[in-house]
């Protein structure tokens, strides 16, 4: 069972580290900004963070998850939607210099899924 939620586990790592990847880039929250401790982001990205774990902890397909943006259905609110678009154009760029294993292998699964969706959808025209 460890196995099947290896990628859900990281996911729920990544998602505050891309946040406050967002946050310090987007907000200019650091350890010297007024009212932001060290390590922290943010009331508007502390929100965001606390509603994308929630929002993960309830997902129905925990058990070999791929990436949320692989997904079917939409669990966020279209607010909440856009905002974790935007710090994932934002982050995912950056997180090539602070995490390059993560990002690479992504963006290979990414376009595995893709090949796939092609596939599907050749097989399915004929």
């Amino acid at each position: 069972m460890k196995d099947e939620l290896k990628a859900w586990n990281k996911e729920k790592k990544l998602i505050p580290v891309m946040i406050k990847k967002y946050c310090r880039g987007k907000h200019k929250t650091t350890r010297k900004a007024q009212g932001v401790e060290r390590g922290k982001v943010c009331a508007e990205c502390s929100e965001l963070t606390e509603y994308a774990l929630f929002r993960l902890s309830m997902c129905p397909f925990k058990v070999n998850k791929k990436f949320c943006s692989f997904c079917k259905i939409h669990c966020y609110k279209p607010e909440m939607r856009e905002k974790i678009k935007a710090v994932m154009k934002y982050a995912g760029p950056r997180m090539l210099f602070t995490h390059p294993i993560f990002a690479i292998s992504h963006v290979v699964q990414m376009i595995k899924y893709k090949k796939q969706l092609k596939k599907e959808s050749k097989s399915l025209d004929r």
